[in-house]
């Protein structure tokens, strides 16, 4: 059976957006994924924050030009859809989501969604998110830097 993993947002967009710093890391966990040499598992959130993610690349930040055209984002967005991820309902984990965020004091909920479902499924966390790594790294070594996934 391939090792279960939970991938957030940031680390599976990391593979197709432009000038990612941590590209070719995201594209070797995609590619195993393909090759069934493990499985990636999310929240249904996953399917909303990377929309979103996508809406973001393609509007651009402020003073700075879209980084993917409308069509680009749809495009990636067939290609993601074609993944089949594993998706799960957190919403049994309401609970333990706001004890999670009260706890290491996030901006939103929307981060340890997936802390949460990573810890139910008792499953190390891939994630892009510096700040959730800077919030939870020194109490859960199960939250692993994308770029760091590979020597887990």
């Amino acid at each position: 059976m391939a090792p279960l993993l939970v991938i957030d947002a940031s680390a599976l967009l990391s593979a197709w957006l432009p000038k990612e710093p941590y590209q070719a890391q995201a594209d070797a966990l995609l590619e195993r994924y393909v090759e069934d040499q493990l499985e990636l598992c999310g929240p249904t959130l996953l399917l909303h924050e990377t929309l979103n993610g996508l809406y973001m690349a393609v509007r651009g930040k402020a003073g700075q030009p879209p980084r993917i055209t409308l069509q680009e984002a749809g495009e990636v967005w067939e290609l993601l859809q074609g993944l089949q991820f594993r998706l799960e309902d957190t919403g049994a984990l309401a609970g333990r989501i706001l004890e999670l965020a009260s706890q290491f004091q996030r901006p939103s909920s929307y981060d340890v969604t997936y802390v949460a479902l990573a810890e139910h499924l008792k499953s190390p966390l891939i994630t892009g998110d510096r700040k959730l790594l800077n919030a939870v790294s020194k109490q859960l070594d199960w939250v692993i830097p994308l770029w760091e996934w590979e020597a887990h």
